[in-house]
């Protein structure tokens, strides 16, 4: 299954897109160019990038539902 989920930082809506299976995610991009978000930002559920030691996307919440990342990375590589 796919999702797309949107964080709202400051100004800007952030967008995950991922491939769901279990527990497990993978990231198939993360930006605040998304036009869909702001478009549906109110529509879509709230997502949040779990981060470690050097900002390497370990997680990904999306409304209280917590999954691994199969593809962890440095956050701005999912661009």
């Amino acid at each position: 299954m796919q999702i797309k989920a949107i964080e709202r930082l400051i100004n800007s809506v952030w967008t995950v897109t991922a491939d769901i299976s279990g527990d497990t995610a993978t990231i198939k991009a993360y930006s605040r160019d998304d036009e869909e978000g702001y478009r549906l930002e109110h529509s879509l559920p709230q997502g949040r990038l779990i981060e470690g030691e050097g900002r390497i996307v370990e997680g990904l919440v999306i409304d209280g539902e917590t999954y691994t990342v199969s593809n962890p990375q440095f956050i701005f590589s999912y661009r």
